[in-house]
């Protein structure tokens, strides 16, 4: 029996040892065009390099986990010159990644021998296909690859092909791009589209949620006849999340690499279900090519416009270096403001520390100074004056600092017009000395709309009269202030006196109101319960002898 065991051990070493032929790039097997090869990558070890930073990243949360695993290999040598397609698309049983690498590669290939690779193609669901160009008679190695966030990543079976393509698409491809002049309402279908283009910068908020290249993309060129800005738009007007790139002028299709990137856009300014728009300066004469694509391989049709114009203005304050100033907070001054129009720096930009998710997007954000006139804590209260905008709200030191205000609601304020009607918080832990600090004011174009708003800094715990009634005997006092849900309203008497109230928000709108009656002279205490109110400030306004008084309060 022992020499069975033997025997039995020593053939599943020689199988472990041999499981999958083209498991090194070294042994990979030499194939021409081929129609649904079958392919198994189970127990495949993982090599080569990982392209951490390439057009296929595939996870939006941490593209830097996710990398090529249990890769087989293929030699493939071209039949002719032209555009080749490797796909697996919905013909493998796993999440697949594939790349491409240059002729003359070693084995293993390095970053640069990188020619182009795929993690899900469009309406692949996660599989993958590509389409590169081929020279007849030179070899390309193909790499067929599981994903993963981690070992040991995806495995399965399926089959591939590698064909002559020919694109569905007739402007699939930058050599390939529709000539087009300027004009609006522009058909569009990216529909069956595959990517051909360089990839970009993650830093770059164009390019940002995981996904650093356009993808599923068509192509036009353009060639002015006048000198001036462009404005080139998808806004409103496509079925379809887009991403529009520009580059030259000038550029060749056959050495396009990213340094030749113009202008770009992933999500619009005012634009809704992500669609976009980008203004860019042209010369007569010169040739610029438009890139126009989805985000993660999303396709669809409709149309663009492109136009001669002037952008518009932005706001004064639109640079923290133009911050309007607002003054002394004690004056609670209302200040009125807008995002529309508004842009940001994306190389000094930080993301407001209440978001969740920083992995990318763009911006719309203006700036305001203001001194706290020694109160630690500053109430805010903002109100849109436009339809559907929405507004994130933080506290600086200066410009390039952010202030930790430990706020009521969060580390900073996020105005959802979908939640709520109004913004309400306070900040907290400011100086106990008069102080300047700056506010910012800002619209992610991700997912929400610029729009017009008025907003109050309110100092917390103050009191404010209109006159002082002259029945009263001293100052009035309310606590507590902030308050979670009973109030209590001292009021100094020197008289027998009318009493009577009503409790307001910021907009000046009536919530409730109260006779209290007749009061003799001495301290009166009016107990309010406000758990019913939601978080914000308002005023009471009380009537001695019909003589007004307001006091603040802010609702947590």
């Amino acid at each position: 029996m022992k020499y069975l065991y033997f025997t039995l051990f020593i053939l599943f070493s020689i199988n472990l040892g041999a499981q999958v032929e083209n498991d090194d790039c070294a042994n990979a097997i030499p194939i021409g065009e081929v129609s649904d090869l079958d392919f198994s990558n189970i127990n495949a070890t993982s090599g080569g390099p990982l392209h951490l930073n390439s057009p296929c990243p595939g996870s939006a949360a941490d593209p830097i986990l996710d990398s090529f695993y249990n890769d087989i290999w293929y030699l493939y040598t071209a039949s002719f010159t032209g555009l080749a397609s490797f796909s697996l698309c919905n013909s493998a049983d796993f999440d697949t990644k594939i790349a491409v690498y240059r002729p003359g590669s070693a084995c293993p290939p390095m970053d640069s021998d990188l020619l182009t690779c795929n993690e899900d193609g469009a309406n692949c669901a996660t599989t993958s296909e590509l389409v590169f160009d081929a020279v007849e008679g030179e070899s390309y190695l193909l790499r067929v690859a599981g994903f993963g966030e981690d070992t040991p990543g995806e495995e399965g079976t399926g089959s591939f092909s590698v064909e002559q393509f020919v694109p569905i698409v007739a402007n699939d491809f930058c050599s390939l791009a529709f000539p087009i002049s300027t004009g609006l309402g522009q058909n569009v279908n990216s529909i069956g589209a595959t990517t051909d283009g360089p990839i970009h910068d993650a830093s770059n908020p164009c390019f940002g949620f995981g996904d650093i290249t356009i993808q599923a993309d068509v192509w036009y060129v353009f060639t002015p006849d006048f000198t001036g800005p462009v404005l080139w738009s998808t806004c409103d007007n496509v079925t379809f999340d887009t991403r529009l790139g520009v580059y030259g002028p000038d550029i060749d299709c056959t050495t396009l690499a990213a340094s030749d990137l113009l202008a770009c856009n992933d999500d619009g300014s005012g634009c809704s279900s992500y669609t976009s728009q980008l203004f860019f300066d042209v010369e007569e004469g010169r040739t610029y090519h438009l890139r126009l694509g989805g985000f993660n391989a999303t396709s669809g049709s409709g149309t663009f416009d492109l136009i001669n114009q002037t952008p518009p203005e932005p706001p004064a304050n639109d640079l923290c270096a133009n911050a309007e100033d607002i003054g002394d907070i004690s004056m609670e001054v209302p200040v009125t403001g807008s995002t529309i129009n508004a842009g940001f720096d994306p190389a000094t930009f930080q993301f407001p520390t209440c978001l969740g998710n920083q992995g990318g997007g763009e911006f719309a954000e203006v700036w305001y100074t203001f001194n706290n006139a020694g109160f630690q804590e500053v109430a805010i209260e903002l109100f849109p004056t436009s339809q559907d905008g929405g507004f994130i709200v933080d506290v600086w030191e200066n410009c390039t600092t952010q202030v930790d205000t430990l706020q009521v609601l969060s580390d900073c304020s996020i105005f959802d017009p979908d939640a709520a009607i109004s913004l309400s918080d306070t900040f907290g832990l400011l100086a106990p000395v008069p102080t300047d600090y700056v506010l910012r004011i800002s619209t992610r174009l991700t997912g929400s709309l610029p729009g017009n708003f008025e907003f109050i800094l309110i100092p917390v715990g103050t009191v404010s009269t209109f006159q002082v009634p002259d029945a009263l005997s001293g100052e009035i006092v309310l606590s507590p202030n902030p308050v979670n849900n009973n109030i209590t309203l001292e009021i100094p008497l020197n008289e027998r006196s009318e009493l009577s109230y009503t409790i307001q928000d910021m907009l000046g709108r009536q919530i409730s109101s109260y006779n209290i009656g007749t009061t003799l002279a001495g301290v009166h205490n009016e107990y309010i319960d406000a758990s019913d109110l939601t978080p914000g400030v308002y005023i009471i306004n009380l009537l001695v002898n019909n003589q007004p008084v307001g006091v603040k309060f802010i609702k947590q």
